[in-house]
Formats: C-alpha cells, structure tokens, sequence
C-alpha cells in the first residue's frame, strides 16, 4: 500500500454473501457426492465451484460479488479458474478403481 493513500474503512468493504453462498452450494453438493462414494463426481463438483466463483467474480460488480472480492479482480479470477481446471485434469487422468 502506498503512503499517501489512507487504508480504507472497513465499512467500505463488499459484504454481500449472495456469491459466496452459491459457490459454497455446489462445494456442499461435491461433499455430499464424497460422502455417498462418488469421488469424480465430487471433484468435478468442487472444480465447478472454483469455476463458478471465478465466473462471479469477474462478470459481478465488487459489491454484488460480497465476499468473493479477496484481491484485484484479475486474481480474484485467474486463481481459482486455475485451481478448477486443475481438479478437472486430476479427476479425469486418475485412473478409475477396480
């Protein structure tokens, strides 16, 4: 941060849990999918969620996004778009049990 710009109030910081509460939806979708055995199901559950968060982030104002808004928006972004495809090549190249 730089000297000649004050840190902002805290009441000035996106608080809408709208966002993150759908993206938390399809994270407790994956663990229910966990729980009843499907791993690959879940994965691909949880690398949704990462999509979908990344998704919200970038197309919803700050103060729609809430509690999504981590960093600059770009982070906000590429971080967990990266994270979701990387679950979605794990989930597809381990090799299914026998």
């Amino acid at each position: 941060m730089r000297a000649d710009r004050p840190d902002r109030p805290a009441d000035s910081y996106p608080d809408s849990p709208w966002a993150l509460g759908l993206v938390l939806l399809a994270v407790a979708v994956g663990v229910g999918y966990a729980v009843a055995g499907h791993w690959r199901r879940s994965a691909l559950m949880f690398a949704g969620a990462m999509v979908l968060a990344a998704f919200l982030r970038l197309i919803l104002p700050a103060k729609l996004a809430g509690l999504l808004v981590v960093r600059r928006r770009w982070i906000d972004v590429v971080v967990p778009l990266f994270v979701g495809i990387a679950i979605t090549v794990v989930a597809f190249v381990v090799p299914p049990a026998t």
